[in-house]
């Protein structure tokens, strides 16, 4: 009895997150960046870790409404991403979608859970990869300003500003 109250007690945890990474894409837009890796790499890990028939469905599910939240977001006209990258999320999610429903239709293989969770780890790692090189922009520029603003110092400062955010970021 106590096993299943803590498989029931697992399974709404895991419902509870789905909502919250959902609602975390919906409500940020796709803005804070951090946030929104976050979610998809606890997807993504849900997806790996998923090892009964509970968790695969469980895990997708997760993983779906997420997708979908994003495909909501990336339609939005007042989303300010390149059309580009709209349309290859756009894409992503259908194909979240079509392997999610293949599940739905039987037992989906592991190397599909892993297809989906990889997807997940990319996104998120553009995501974060694209908030550090902003960093070490704003940075490169904050020491350019403080320096006097001198020509040909690109290089130095661009590689002092990579260091500093590197560093910071390796602490967090």
């Amino acid at each position: 009895m106590a096993k299943r109250k803590t498989a029931t007690a697992a399974a709404a945890a895991d419902l509870a997150a789905t909502d919250a990474g959902a609602e975390a894409i919906l409500r940020t837009n796709f803005t804070m960046l951090e946030q929104d890796a976050l979610a998809l790499m606890h997807s993504a890990t849900l997806l790996i870790e998923a090892d009964t028939p509970d968790k695969v469905s469980t895990a997708l599910d997760h993983n779906l409404k997420l997708w979908v939240a994003i495909k909501t977001v990336v339609q939005d006209e007042t989303n300010q991403l390149a059309p580009e990258i709209k349309e290859n999320l756009k894409s992503l999610a259908q194909f979240v979608s079509a392997t999610t429903m293949e599940a739905t239709e039987g037992a989906i293989e592991a190397r599909k859970l892993v297809s989906l969770a990889r997807v997940n780890m990319h996104i998120a790692e553009g995501l974060l990869r694209g908030q550090q090189n902003k960093m070490v922009q704003e940075r490169a520029y904050e020491i350019w300003e403080r320096e006097g603003r001198p020509e040909g110092q690109e290089m130095n400062h661009w590689l002092r500003a990579e260091q500093e955010i590197g560093d910071l970021l390796k602490f967090r």
